[in-house]
């Protein structure tokens, strides 16, 4: 069994590191809603009741669920969780996460898996678990880097509250440290979740890009530049009326290695929802396409994360 390290859609194109750990045959595949090119690359993170971790991956026009011994059991009973990053060969694998936990902690950890001599692997926490601070309780949240290929920028958090603020914060992974928090706006109670999108640069500038879908169905992004977040500025990709993105608990995009983007989502029916837009997503879209997956609805009480 050899171990995966593919970047879905790579740093550059603001996506974080997900691998998978298992064998072409250990996950069915089902076909994306809409017929997607097999360069473009999702994934979406799931912790199962037990806290066993697993994820969706969208990759050669498939979609598939791996949860089979793919990881050690999550240490704590995450309300967020993300993979920052990992590296590994055919013999071993080291991932790095940064998650909230349900009594609104902030915490960082890693998990080790090592080839053993039977085939099979062997997964472990690798060291300590770093807790940081209190109040760690939010609507949405989630991780997104602002670079491109050819602008470096910064990783950051972004949490939205209760009361529709959102709020972003500098993280670094090897120091395990949340810094600087800017309040970028408030008023936003009307968003139902945010995820992150591939950044881009104007005027040579890095700007973080997020999704948010609407409790009024409205499909949004937003662009908030490293420097002056409060100067953000947004943009509807699809309309309010009929298109029931409010039903998204959890969004992502990410760009396809040679044409479109994808949107790759979870919704309140336990359904795994995937969209492609071969001209990528613009305002007030004409060529999204997708919608639910023919992938079966998850078990009841798994969380899903993007």
């Amino acid at each position: 069994m050899k171990l995966t390290t593919k970047l879905l859609g790579g740093l550059a194109a603001c996506a974080l590191a997900l691998s998978g750990s298992a064998p072409a045959s250990a996950a069915t595949s089902y076909p994306t809603p809409t017929p997607t090119p097999t360069d473009c690359y999702g994934a979406l993170l799931t912790m199962e009741p037990n806290r066993n971790l697993g994820a969706v991956f969208l990759s050669e026009g498939k979609l598939r669920w791996e949860h089979s011994s793919w990881s050690s059991p999550v240490p704590f009973d995450a309300t967020y969780l993300t993979q920052l990053g990992g590296l590994g060969d055919d013999t071993f694998g080291k991932f790095s996460y940064f998650g909230t936990s349900s009594d609104g902690k902030a915490k960082f950890y890693n998990q080790r898996q090592d080839l053993q001599a039977d085939g099979t692997w062997k997964h472990s926490i690798d060291g300590p678990v770093t807790t940081i601070g209190n109040g760690w309780f939010q609507k949405s949240i989630t991780t997104a880097y602002s670079g491109t290929a050819d602008v470096r920028g910064q990783q950051f958090i972004f949490r939205l509250t209760s009361g529709g603020e959102l709020y972003r914060y500098t993280i670094d992974s090897s120091a395990r440290t949340i810094t600087g928090t800017v309040k970028v706006f408030d008023g936003g109670a009307s968003i139902t979740s945010i995820g992150s999108a591939p950044s881009v640069a104007i005027n040579g500038k890095p700007v973080a890009v997020l999704m948010a879908t609407l409790s009024t169905g409205e499909l949004r992004q937003y662009l908030i530049p490293d420097a002056t977040p409060t100067q953000w500025s947004s943009k509807t990709i699809r309309p309010a009326a009929g298109n029931g993105w409010q039903n998204f608990t959890a969004i992502t995009a990410r760009n396809c290695d040679s044409k479109g983007q994808i949107v790759l989502g979870y919704i309140k029916q336990r359904l795994v929802a995937a969209y492609y837009d071969p001209t990528g997503l613009t305002a007030n879209d004409k060529d999204l396409g997708g919608g639910a997956s023919s992938m079966p609805a998850m078990p009841e009480g798994t969380r899903v994360f993007g």
